[in-house]
């Protein structure tokens, strides 16, 4: 069937059988009958083991032991994370090109906020709050107040332009502003604990759909040798390069124009390498890019 916005009035087509719908322009929840919309939501959690999507995650890492699948989850807790949800419109005046349109959540508390800073959270599938999830967790209350998380979502989106405008070797200008709450949502967060080997390791798995936020896994051995013999290679290819490059031109900077980018190679694989555990993450964090591997 086909639903009507409340709020921007847009219509698109929805399953005869939803009850609450999200408007995907303007990103409002609304009982698509009453067209009843509301300020509390909650995101219902995924139904799959979080344990088990955790490791199975873990075992397609690169240097993670094959039976990693296997490892005891010791410690399996849901939280409820209060986020504040805005949509954010900016543009500028000088420059037709320069707009940003963007959906953000900011945390507004809980042990968990800074792992979720920057998160790219849904804007679809949440519904209006039930109390009774209070009961199937860990229930956070916001912290920050909404008026400082609009403020922070006001600067994100003039930031934002500020990047685009500079991309074009624009100044920005003048600019137009809509900062609009979306609510308050409960975003279900599963931490974890498992074994392997008499070691404990930790991950963190988005409640709604089983993305691993972060999570740390044992780097085999077999692994960190490979990792240190691909970096004394990189290392040793860039010292006879050097040497071949000194002679040709008859000068010592030949020499440090290839032990230095050997060196700099170098280091890069055995940073990440020869540690013993290893950082992943199958999300885009927004203010640090994609942390597949970091070293601990």
């Amino acid at each position: 069937m086909e639903v009507t916005c409340p709020t921007c009035s847009a219509r698109f087509k929805v399953p005869d059988t939803v009850e609450v719908a999200t408007c995907p322009y303007c990103g409002t929840t609304f009982h698509v009958h009453t067209k009843e919309t509301g300020e509390h939501f909650f995101f219902p959690p995924m139904r799959k083991d979080a344990g088990g999507v955790l490791l199975k995650f873990l075992s397609r890492q690169y240097g993670a032991p094959a039976d990693i699948v296997d490892a005891k989850v010791t410690k399996k807790e849901l939280h409820w994370v209060p986020v504040y949800f805005f949509y954010l419109h900016g543009r500028s005046k000088l420059w037709p090109t320069v707009e940003e349109v963007q959906f953000m959540g900011i945390p507004a508390g809980s042990p968990f906020k800074t792992l979720l800073e920057g998160y790219p959270f849904p804007i679809r599938g949440k519904i209006f709050f039930d109390e009774a999830v209070v009961k199937k967790g860990h229930y956070y209350k916001p912290e920050v107040p909404r008026e400082k998380a609009e403020e922070l979502a006001r600067v994100a989106l003039i930031n934002a332009l500020q990047g685009e405008a500079a991309q074009e070797d624009h100044s920005l200008g003048d600019v137009e502003l809509e900062v609009r709450y979306l609510g308050l949502v409960h975003y279900p967060l599963w931490e974890l604990r498992y074994e392997y080997n008499g070691q404990e390791y930790w991950g963190y798995v988005d409640g709604t759909d089983g993305r691993v936020i972060s999570a740390e896994y044992p780097l085999m051995s077999s692994a960190r040798k490979k990792a240190s013999l691909m970096a004394l290679g990189v290392l040793g290819a860039g010292f006879v390069l050097g040497i071949a490059a000194s002679a040709a031109y008859g000068t010592g900077l030949g020499l440090l124009g290839g032990v230095i980018p050997g060196g700099v190679g170098a280091w890069g694989i055995a940073s990440k390498g020869v540690v013993k555990k290893r950082i992943v993450s199958e999300v885009m964090k927004g203010r640090s890019g994609n942390l597949y591997f970091q070293p601990i």
